[in-house]
């Protein structure tokens, strides 16, 4: 009776881990997909600055009711940031998808976004004694000093933006330098998820500055934030990846 239990448990944990990995397979395939429609995306906005048939559509006070709406998406990646708890579930899910028997992973606690594990230590900075997540501590950097630049450019009107083409260039640069976030550790993880959301400001003054266009501001702000959600996301396929090649708490 034992054996036979103990052999039920074993087929149910082989069965829960391949529809996970299945799972980690079918997020491949729509991130991939999501990642063409980046790269099309920023692309476009290429075509939309530079096409000299698109007329400009403009209202009173554009550029303050874009600069609102480009401040509310900040503060709402900061709130996401400092308050995540979908992330927090998230790691749950992933953390415990088996019965587990590993009794150091039973004891595995959430630290800094992520769990106390060996292979999450990248994900995670030290600031004295204690322990922050370098992605999310990155993005409220970032947001930070966008939402500096936003007030500067948009209600100030300090004007301190180049209408040029290399601009934007390094806005978009910037951008998918932060989504590759994935390959980077600890203090180089913090730059790159800052330099993202400093990216996306970049591209939006660049282009509110080329084309003046009311269309072209909102297609843009559009664009940002399905970057952020794709960002989000990408981030919450490699956690399960990393997992998944461990299984380290399964043994």
């Amino acid at each position: 009776m034992a054996h036979a239990t103990k052999r039920r448990v074993g087929q149910s944990e082989v069965t829960v881990l391949g529809e996970k990995m299945e799972k980690v397979k079918s997020s491949t395939v729509s991130l991939t997909f999501s990642l063409a429609l980046s790269i099309v995306g920023l692309a476009l906005i290429n075509v939309l600055v530079l096409l000299p048939s698109l007329n400009s559509f403009q209202l009173n006070f554009q550029q303050s009711i874009v600069g609102i709406l480009f401040i509310v998406v900040c503060f709402l990646g900061i709130s996401a940031a400092l308050y995540p708890t979908k992330c927090r579930r998230t790691f749950e899910k992933t953390q415990n998808p088996l019965p587990q028997t590993n009794k150091a992973c039973k004891s595995l606690q959430i630290k800094g976004h992520h769990p106390d594990c060996q292979n999450y230590s990248g994900n995670r900075i030290k600031v004295g004694r204690r322990v922050f997540c370098a992605s999310c501590s990155g993005l409220i950097v970032g947001a930070v000093v966008a939402l500096i630049g936003t007030v500067a450019y948009f209600f100030v009107g300090f004007n301190f933006v180049w209408s040029s083409v290399w601009f934007l260039a390094f806005g978009e640069i910037g951008v998918i330098f932060g989504l590759g976030q994935i390959r980077f550790a600890g203090y180089f993880k913090v730059l790159a998820n800052a330099v993202f959301v400093v990216g996306s400001f970049v591209i939006l003054a660049a282009v509110d500055a080329m084309r003046k266009s009311l269309l072209v501001d909102l297609y843009v702000l559009c664009l940002v934030l399905f970057l952020l959600w794709f960002r989000i996301s990408l981030s919450e396929w490699n956690n399960r990846r990393t997992c998944g090649k461990c299984k380290l708490c399964f043994h």
